[in-house]
């Protein structure tokens, strides 16, 4: 379909509005199979989704409104969540690893180490000798 009829538009509409497809159809006076094929239809669908938000855009206060208490009232943790989520005060968490580096202000911690290390292993060196 490369565009949308009256028809199309009168669909969109009823089924917003919660109708059943075989409904549609007798209000329209065509084929039960023709709401079916439509609501397949790429061009259809994008236009249901345009309406759908544009109906449920009136409500969106009274939405936010009932998040809200079923996050207080309920003690709801996942709507809190989501609540703070759609406001931007909460991201998802991101672990960020990185190497330590060897380097801090000019002291090569993994120099320093190898030095220990050889360090320990003349005193056992010794410490073998003697017993």
């Amino acid at each position: 379909m490369k565009y949308l009829n009256e028809q199309h538009y009168q669909a969109i509409e009823l089924l917003l509005s919660g109708k059943k497809n075989v409904e549609i159809a007798e209000k329209l006076g065509v084929h039960r199979n023709s709401i079916s094929n439509w609501l397949k239809d790429d061009v259809f669908q994008a236009e249901l989704r345009k309406a759908a938000t544009r109906h449920s855009q009136h409500r969106l206060g009274e939405l936010i409104s009932r998040m809200y208490e079923v996050a207080i009232n309920e003690g709801s943790a996942a709507m809190a969540k989501l609540i703070l989520q759609s406001q931007g005060m909460l991201s998802e968490k991101h672990i960020v690893e990185r190497e330590a580096p060897s380097t801090i202000n000019g002291v090569d911690y993994d120099k320093l180490d190898d030095e220990i290390a050889a360090f320990a292993k003349r005193l056992e060196d010794e410490t073998d000798i003697e017993h």
